[in-house]
């Protein structure tokens, strides 16, 4: 068998071609065991061993699919009997077999060979609620013994960056940087040292950490500018004396002014006149010039080196204060974590990366692994990372340097598809390695690549190379770095249609849609609401159709699940989930348990005693009584008899959605019973169930609604890729730039702020890399998302203004189709389908509630059943401006309880909100509402609110609910006050919110335990 690598585009059959060649090497005789097939997900894993299973069974049964087996290279002579031999050789030695994920085999070599790996010989493998206490130990060991510089620079690091998030959880803010940095640290060779400026910048060392003072430099500038410009405008020469003087004044480490900075920015603002004289320009006189003469130059370089010098220091200060803090973590962890035999997958592969090149694991290990694998397929090879490979180089260089030529190495992979380079994947290696191994012989030949779709028909497939397949043009309008481009091309080939999808027909359109108006009523932003009318029309799911919808992040599914649910539209969310903690039973639950953990938490306890059914759990107003017989159950009868106990008094009878989690709950609670130590008490537990994971089952006749990310290797009959325009969630974490480049790691550097960074050569090409990663990874995202449909595909992007400058997805395909929407195929595609079940097909009134729908339910907002707007009303829109004062009026009012006890307005309100809440609590209905009434009452202001209804999850915010009570304070009725800045009269107002204020008294009556008819509402228009 050859040594080949082979390049696929998506959908272009890579499982086929990986379950042929392992076909190929059985029927040639190699013992399946020898025969290492490693893929990055358990479920890829499984999906390829199944295929090689069923292509054998349907070839020794089918004359056919024999057939066609019989057609790919080596196996002209295969038959039937020759099928049923190797399956059943399969079938014996199953639990042998090499074939599952990289991490599962790394781990294997670990179990093997533990202590030669560098790990504790009896190890366990750790969960997520496991790992997260042990870093949570490791953090905390660190702190209590350290005392130096290094965790004043860390602390004072992470206050930075998070200054802007208040301080609500500052452990847990220092623990997620710490998670990060732990793994660049992990990267970084031992010889090399964070912050060490002779490996940064060489031996010709770095400009701005030689210059001198400021002051100095600063004089020195205007002298030189006096001298060569005597008659320079007096704008320009006011301009260059205050910034000067700002310049000399500035005394570090205090931070820059924003005044200063524009001033270190215009240092560098060369502007060039048209026959090639450079300059720096004061507004556009002529006379305001300051032109770049050798001298000016010179002295320019000087005070902006000067100025930026101590930067620059204290960059490479934090840089070594961090290294020297990741050190003693990294030695308390291994204390802690890894010598108590506590790992994870990503322990075991950053110790086998670093015993890769030691003679001894080489010589035991190493060797007997080498003589156990003789083949190696490598499937999503873009995926890999570095250390990965280092470990599985390994033994890849014994089967290409065996002159016998009975091994051989195949790996496939697709760097378009490269989406995971956050955790670590490494699309450069995919080309890397071949040329590394072919520079002295042809050692790796490139097999026929990929590029016939067997999956998209040709109106997506014209979509997608019209999109993607000349990236050139986009260079200057985008921003993207010539080098993305250059990585793009190379991976770039055309997809071409195969004979199964060549007469398929088909649709593609990109669709641009309004941006929202800021209506803080809205169902949905714009985007959405799209979304919703392309499967109402569709309907998808009806027809028999697999049917998803692609989303950027976890944020924007939760938002669309929330508004399709409210639409009852089935929706299966996809991905891992935590059923214990993603509704309102789990979260009282919680708080109950950290209430009890903690008396103090008034919060908690707040939380817990808004689930209706808390006082039948005895949370009553003795909560200390509670806490005492729930320390003692615990103590007596463990975290499942005691939960067990309280869900029984919730009577979910009418509750299947809250049913299947409180069984979620307690299986949870039974596994952590089962597995405790002795000292685990009520945080253990917390953090067990919080950090608890499950994924959820592939449903059918539903939306599945999903990341970019999750659809990775699925295909759909109809695809909506939605918010592939939206940024992504920025890297808020330390920029801490490993240089000079991923591949031979020397140094490590926190890098100073961007402006500054672009003014030294070294670290302006690591911003240039970064960009550069950034760019291409957003590229490989959307090509993911456009390449997973297989009869329809739906792009929808926000509307772009006539002369936008946007860099982003909508204008990539503005620049692309030369307009702002396209459409390739048949529009009406789906008519050929028909709906199997006609009668489903009515759309129930929009404030209708109906039975729990499939997957994980999402919370929906009452405002989802607002009545729309009247036709004549159609166009109206509500501005940002309405609705930036609409809420200004909401937090005015929600800060008065009682016209008596309370400041009527705050003084921070804008003139026009003050004017309007003022106006309004002069009239005799604001009066009416802000009187403190007679007798028992409670008052809730602004109460965010969690509640089940007729099987559906609804959150949302009451702004003002008066309960009348009875001497012992239980609830009576109550009556919700709702308001609202919109314009047009009460009655319209009224009718307009009808919907959602029968949801709000719903949720009231089930929160307060009384019938609905006492409860009550009113909607107060405030104009």
């Amino acid at each position: 068998m050859k040594n080949e690598r082979l390049i696929a585009n998506a959908g272009s059959g890579k499982t086929y071609a990986l379950t042929t060649r392992m076909i190929q090497l059985l029927d040639q005789g190699v013992d399946p065991t020898k025969i290492a097939a490693l893929t990055f997900t358990r479920k890829s894993a499984g999906e390829f061993l199944s295929a090689v299973f069923e292509r054998l069974a349907q070839a020794a049964l089918d004359p056919v699919k024999l057939a066609d087996l019989q057609r790919e290279p080596l196996l002209e002579n295969l038959d039937a009997a020759r099928c049923r031999s190797l399956l059943s050789d399969l079938s014996w030695k199953i639990g042998r077999l090499g074939m599952g994920t990289i991490d599962s085999l790394f781990a294997r070599i670990a179990r093997a060979f533990p202590l030669e790996s560098g790990l504790a010989e009896d190890f366990n493998m750790a969960g997520e609620s496991e790992i997260q206490a042990a870093r949570e130990r490791t953090l905390a060991t660190v702190f209590a013994s350290e005392s130096s510089t290094s965790l004043e620079d860390f602390i004072d690091l992470v206050r930075r960056l998070h200054r802007n998030q208040g301080e609500r959880d500052v452990f847990g803010s220092l623990l997620g940087e710490t998670r990060g940095l732990h793994g660049k640290f992990l990267a970084t060779p031992d010889d090399a040292i964070w912050g060490d400026a002779a490996a940064i910048w060489g031996a010709g060392g770095c400009a701005i950490l030689n210059a001198g003072a400021v002051a100095p430099a600063a004089e020195k500038l205007w002298e030189a500018i006096q001298e060569e410009y005597p008659h320079l405008n007096e704008e320009a020469s006011t301009a260059w004396q205050l910034g000067l003087a700002l310049a000399a004044q500035h005394t570090p480490p205090s931070l820059y002014s924003e005044d200063l900075k524009k001033f270190i920015a215009k240092l560098s603002n060369e502007k060039q006149t048209a026959d090639g004289l450079l300059y720096i320009p004061t507004r556009n006189a002529h006379a305001g010039r300051v032109f770049l003469t050798p001298t000016i130059r010179a002295l320019r370089d000087e005070l902006r080196n000067s100025l930026l010098k101590p930067e620059f220091e204290s960059a490479l200060r934090r840089s070594q204060s961090l290294h020297e803090f990741m050190q003693k973590f990294e030695q308390a962890y291994s204390s802690l974590v890894r010598s108590a035999g506590l790992v994870t997958f990503a322990d075991i592969t950053d110790s086998l990366a670093r015993k890769a090149g030691d003679l001894t694991w080489l010589a035991s290990a190493a060797y007997r692994i080498d003589q156990k694998f003789e083949h190696w397929l490598l499937d999503e090879f873009q995926d890999t990372s570095r250390p990965q490979w280092k470990i599985l180089k390994t033994f890849i260089d014994e089967v290409l340097m065996d002159p016998t030529k009975d091994r051989s190495f195949f790996y496939v992979g697709d760097t378009k598809q490269a989406i995971y380079s956050w955790r670590g994947g490494d699309p450069d290696l995919f080309f890397e390695i071949f040329d590394d191994f072919n520079k002295h012989a042809a050692t790796i030949e490139d097999a026929s690549p990929l590029d016939e779709s067997w999956r998209s028909c040709q109106p997506i497939l014209e979509f997608v190379n019209k999109a993607f397949e000349d990236l050139e043009p986009l260079c200057g309008p985008l921003g993207i770095p010539e080098s993305t481009v250059e990585k793009w091309t190379k991976a770039w080939r055309n997809h071409l249609t195969s004979p199964k999808t060549r007469s398929l027909p088909g649709f593609a359109e990109w669709i641009s849609v309004p941006k929202n108006d800021g209506d803080e009523d809205e169902e949905g932003d714009a985007q959405d609401r799209k979304i919703l009318e392309i499967l109402e029309t569709t309907r998808a799911w009806e027809r028999g159709l697999s049917c998803a919808v692609l989303k950027r992040d976890n944020r924007g599914v939760e938002a669309l699940a929330a508004l399709l649910q409210s639409k009852d539209i089935p929706v299966a969310v996809e991905g891992k989930t935590n059923p214990c903690v993603d509704n309102p039973l789990g979260a009282a639950l919680l708080a109950a348990l950290r209430m009890v953990a903690s008396p103090d938490d008034a919060l908690s306890l707040t939380v817990a005693r808004g689930f209706p059914s808390t006082s039948a759990w005895g949370l009553d107003d003795r909560p200390w009584i509670f806490r005492k017989k729930t320390l003692s159950s615990l103590a007596l009868r463990g975290y499942a008899s005691t939960l067990r106990e309280w869900i029984d008094a919730s009577n979910l009878a009418a509750e299947p959605f809250l049913k299947e989690r409180a069984a979620a709950f307690l299986l949870a609670a039974e596994q952590f019973d089962a597995n405790r130590n002795a000292s685990d008490g009520i945080p253990d537990f917390l953090r067990f169930i919080e950090s608890r994971q499950t994924q959820e089952n592939e449903s059918s006749d539903v939306v599945r609604v999903m990341t970019v990310h999750q659809s990775k290797g699925l295909g759909f009959d109809m695809v909506i890729a939605s918010g592939l325009d939206k940024k992504g969630r920025e890297n808020a974490g330390t920029n801490l730039a490993l240089g000079p480049s991923a591949k031979a790691v020397k140094w490590g550097l926190v890098l100073p702020a961007k402006e500054f960074a672009e003014q030294d050569a070294v670290l302006r090409d690591q911003l240039k890399i970064q960009d550069a990663e950034k760019k291409y990874g957003d590229i490989c995202t959307a090509y993911v998302a456009l390449t997973r449909a297989k009869k329809a595909l739906y792009v929808v992007t926000a509307e772009l203004g006539e002369n936008t400058t946007s860099t982003n997805f909508a204008r990539h395909l503005l620049l692309q189709f030369h307009a702002p929407s396209a459409q390739f195929g048949d529009s009406g595609w789906f008519a050929k389908y028909e709906i199997k079940n006609p009668e489903l097909t009515e759309t129930p009134a929009p404030a209708a509630f109906s039975a729990p729908i499939h997957g994980t339910p999402r919370p929906i907002s009452p405002s989802s059943f607002k009545s729309e707007l009247p036709a004549g009303d159609a166009g109206v829109g509500i501005s940002s401006h309405a609705a930036k004062l609409g809420t200004e009026v909401h937090e005015a009012l929600a800060g008065i309880e009682w016209l008596e006890t309370s400041a009527h307005t705050p003084h921070a309100l804008t003139p026009e909100a003050r004017k309007l809440v003022n106006e309004f609590l002069e009239k005799p209905l604001a009066r009416e509402v802000f009187t403190k009434p007679e007798g028992v009452t409670r008052l809730w202001r602004e109460l965010a609110f969690d509640v089940v209804l007729d099987g559906r999850w609804v959150s949302g915010v009451f702004d003002r609910v008066l309960v009348r009570c009875d001497q012992e304070n239980n609830p009576l009725s109550a009556v919700i006050y709702d308001f609202k800045t919109d314009q047009g009269t009460a009655l319209e107002i009224q009718s307009r919110y009808a919907g959602q204020m029968e949801v709000y008294q719903k949720a009231a009556a089930k929160l307060l335990s009384i019938p609905e008819e006492l409860v009550t509402s009113q909607v107060i228009g405030i104009r």
